[in-house]
C-alpha cells in the first residue's frame, strides 16, 4: 500500500506537469488530469491557484524544516553509536584480564 502511494505521488508530480495562464500569469503545477501539457482540458480559478501555491510552499517548508531537525538527530545518533561501540570494546578487553590470585 505504501509503495503504491509513493509510486502514485511520484508519478503525479512528474508525469502530469502542465501550465495554466490565469490573469496574465503562467502557473506550472502537476496533478492527475487528462489532456496535453500545453492545453489541459481543465482550468483553475485564481483562488484555486492561490491554494495550490500555498500548499506547495507549505510542503516545501515542512520538508526543509524536517531536514533541519532530522540531520542533527542523525549526528547525535552516530555519536551515541560510536560511544557505545567504544564502551563495548573496552569492556570486552577487561574480560580478558585474569582474576587476582586467591590465598587459601
Amino acid at each position: 500500500m505504501l509503495l503504491w502511494l509513493f509510486i502514485s505521488y511520484v508519478g503525479g508530480i512528474t508525469l502530469f506537469m502542465h501550465r495554466h495562464t490565469i490573469e496574465g500569469q503562467t502557473i506550472y503545477h502537476s496533478h492527475f488530469y487528462s489532456g496535453s501539457a500545453d492545453s489541459p482540458n481543465h482550468s483553475h480559478t485564481s483562488q484555486q491557484c492561490k491554494v495550490i501555491t500555498a500548499l506547495s510552499l507549505y510542503i516545501a517548508l515542512a520538508a526543509t524544516m524536517a531536514a533541519m531537525v532530522v540531520a542533527p538527530l542523525f549526528k547525535v545518533a552516530a555519536v551515541i553509536n560510536d560511544t557505545a561501540r567504544n564502551i563495548t570494546q573496552q569492556s570486552q578487553q577487561l574480560h580478558l584480564l585474569r582474576a587476582p590470585p586467591v590465598f587459601i
